[in-house]
């Protein structure tokens, strides 16, 4: 079994909290747009034996890479955003959305042939009650960058580094980091001194040297190729395998609703317990939250453990909201006052 770490000091992570807004964290994202569309209950349709809805209303919010973007704007940060979108109108709503919460979009580009990726969720329930999902449709794939593209990108990061702190990496997948490019996107954070943060759906291998990584459960077993299955010494080996294959300070994986365990340079692993309750309201881009908010604890000069602790707390905070959400320092800070003291 895993031990749980003695409690942080809840006064230290509020001084952590107060210090989110002077950091500037350099993201480099998978920018992605979550559709919500929600409709009320209605009727069998005759054409076949599914629901017909009665569409209500559709929110459109920061998805991926963004929302880890939102969540760091929300935290009181000051993100810089490297990515791209496509000539789309998903890719025109992020922009617009990044504008209205004062995040800067100049190194954001469009590319042709490039669609932004999507994620509609149709959610359904009556007129008075909460509403549930019955669908999900991705669209969106990889596009390789082009030539010119990979050259942009390594001159946006190079200017988004000034005023940082350090960098956090939100890979999904879509092509904007691949085997190609990672060494020279690593080289170009490491002279500008940036530790990196990365958060990778696939390709957690291909990072070598960083200071942290923050995969859940499954992305840590196909990293690793080991199935955990409950089992709290395999979650050891997946925590020190993945910190060999990278090289990284530490590990942070997920778990669900079992909290996260922590595996760092020359600490004993951690379990967290879950923060609140297991009986969550929605999890959409709760891997976000938990990736920004680790990164800006760690950035503003916590500890691995304290970032973990801070990060474990926000999950819980986020999952008892209905779609794509973010957290604020205050939520966090009111929280953080409930843990028990050492």
């Amino acid at each position: 079994m895993i031990p749980s770490p003695a409690p942080a000091d809840p006064g230290r992570l509020r001084e952590l909290v107060a210090k989110f807004p002077d950091v500037g964290v350099l993201v480099l994202a998978d920018l992605v747009l979550d559709e919500f569309r929600y409709g009320e209950t209605s009727r069998i349709s005759r054409e076949a034996p599914v629901l017909i809805l009665n569409h209500r209303r559709t929110d459109l919010l920061p998805g991926g890479g963004a929302n880890a973007v939102a969540n760091l704007k929300s935290l009181g940060a000051r993100p810089v955003v490297v990515g791209r979108l496509g000539d789309d109108p998903s890719g025109e709503a992020l922009l617009q959305t990044f504008s209205r919460r004062g995040v800067s979009t100049s190194l954001i580009w469009t590319q042709r042939g490039y669609h932004t990726p999507t994620k509609t969720r149709i959610l359904a329930g009556g007129s008075h009650s909460a509403k549930q999902q019955v669908v999900r449709i991705d669209q969106g794939e990889p596009v390789p960058l082009t030539p010119g593209e990979e050259d942009l990108l390594l001159r946006n990061l190079a200017r988004g580094a000034a005023g940082a702190a350090g960098l956090l990496i939100s890979d999904y997948g879509y092509g904007l980091v691949h085997p190609g490019n990672v060494e020279a996107i690593l080289r170009a954070a490491a002279e500008a001194k940036l530790p990196v943060v990365v958060d990778s759906r696939s390709q957690i291998p291909l990072y070598r040297g960083i200071a942290a990584a923050a995969p859940n459960l499954e992305e840590a077993e196909k990293a690793t190729g080991i199935q955990v299955e409950g089992d709290p010494r395999r979650l050891e080996e997946v925590g020190s395998r993945l910190r060999e294959i990278t090289g990284a300070e530490a590990v942070m994986v997920t778990l669900g609703s079992r909290g996260l365990a922590l595996f760092a340079k020359e600490e004993k692993p951690a379990h967290l317990p879950v923060f609140g309750t297991d009986e969550v309201a929605d999890v959409t881009g709760a891997g976000d939250t938990v990736a920004a908010a680790f990164t800006l604890a760690r950035l503003a000069g916590g500890t691995f453990l304290e970032a973990a602790a801070l990060a474990n707390v926000a999950a819980g905070l986020v999952v008892m909201k209905r779609g794509t959400a973010t957290v604020s320092p205050a939520e966090l800070a009111r929280a953080v006052s409930s843990l028990p003291g050492q």
